[in-house]
């Protein structure tokens, strides 16, 4: 039993502490009426126990098992008419319970969900993602390709264009200036 929390009490988990505190105080209640009552006079316990169901002395689990296993001991005994023994009242609403536990239950399972769609919807959009990444690095070196094939200077061929242009220009002013001599050679120019 865990102790010093205020919720453990004979046995029961309660809520929170004031629940437990509830139990406690009626265990001493239990306490003071069991010392006070005279097991040789079953009269005198079935008026106690009506006085205490009138009362609603006890309401927490603790209590009722007190109330129950005094109603058994009437049943018991045989110079006690059962019409006279009542029923034990529970004030508790066990339908209202049971549909806060349902809602809570229905609540953590739609968090569940939620996470598993906020998990697929992120694979999803992982491998979309993963997807154009990819396009998009093909892009590029597609890109890198057209650029180095290119007879057209640019960032990246622009000292070996610029060379080769050079070297055309001066492979052409050397054809023309060959031609020009062959000219001057012919009309007898020096």
């Amino acid at each position: 039993m865990e102790e010093g929390t205020g919720r453990n009490v004979d046995g029961y988990v309660f809520i929170d502490r004031e629940n437990g505190n509830i139990a406690k105080e009626e265990i001493n209640r239990i306490n003071y009426i069991s010392s006070k009552m005279n097991e040789d006079n079953p009269e005198a316990i079935l008026s106690v126990y009506n006085k205490m169901i009138e009362s609603n002395t006890f309401f927490t689990p603790i209590g009722l098992e007190y109330l129950r296993s005094i109603q058994s001991y009437l049943y018991k005994r045989q110079e006690i008419d059962d019409d006279k023994v009542r029923d034990i009242p529970v004030l508790v609403s066990y339908a209202a319970l049971k549909k806060q536990y349902d809602d809570k239950k229905d609540e953590e399972r739609q968090e569940r969900e939620g996470r598993r769609r906020r998990v697929k919807t992120f694979k999803r959009e992982y491998k979309t993602s993963l997807l154009v990444n990819l396009v998009l690095i093909l892009m590029i070196i597609a890109m890198f390709f057209i650029v180095l094939k290119s007879d057209t200077p640019n960032m990246i061929n622009y000292e070996k264009a610029i060379t080769n242009r050079y070297a055309q220009w001066e492979q052409e002013l050397t054809e023309r200036e060959s031609a020009v001599r062959e000219k001057e050679n012919e009309l007898g120019i020096e």
